[in-house]
């Protein structure tokens, strides 16, 4: 559901980072990657409800990379900025092709808040009492040609194929 307004200071792009769709390695079916790295046993996992494939994620090198290649990305580092799961670099599951480039989403969550910024005829930005303007919003990551008007109804109607994957 779309709105008018749109707060576009509320997310970070690790807003989303607590779940991702992608394709099983095995089977290819939608599985999941879930960080649990916030509990008592802190575990990053994939699963396939489909075929049970599971595997746990283990950290070689410490850091993160922010890369738009899976080539760039190596096993055990997180790897951020593509359309692959941070941790096993699985292709997302919720991906369209969208005015002439790759569309994803990590999640429904995701998924729902790109629709909601795109659907919106205004998008608003607050200033932080502490740090003035800020650029680590998900919205001031996000690409021109996502942002633009021209492309809305494309975007929109690529969300919504979208969407109808997760049925």
């Amino acid at each position: 559901m779309t709105t008018d307004r749109f707060n576009v200071d509320d997310f970070y792009y690790w807003s989303f980072g607590d779940e991702f769709l992608v394709v099983c390695p095995k089977c290819s079916a939608c599985a999941k990657v879930l960080d649990f790295s916030g509990q008592p046993d802190p575990t990053i996992r994939l699963s396939c409800l489909h075929c049970s494939h599971s595997k746990d994620w283990e950290q070689l090198r410490p850091g993160v990379t922010f890369a738009s290649s899976s080539a760039l990305f190596d096993p055990g580092v997180i790897s951020i900025g593509s359309a692959v799961d941070w941790y096993f670099h699985e292709p997302l599951w919720l991906q369209e092709a969208c005015c002439g480039r790759n569309l994803w989403a990590y999640n429904s969550r995701h998924l729902h808040w790109l629709r909601d910024f795109v659907g919106a005829k205004l998008r608003e930005r607050t200033i932080s009492p502490e740090h003035g303007w800020s650029n680590q919003s998900l919205a001031s990551r996000l690409p021109k040609w996502f942002q633009e008007k021209s492309n809305r109804e494309a975007i929109l109607a690529a969300l919504k194929r979208m969407e109808q994957r997760l049925e």
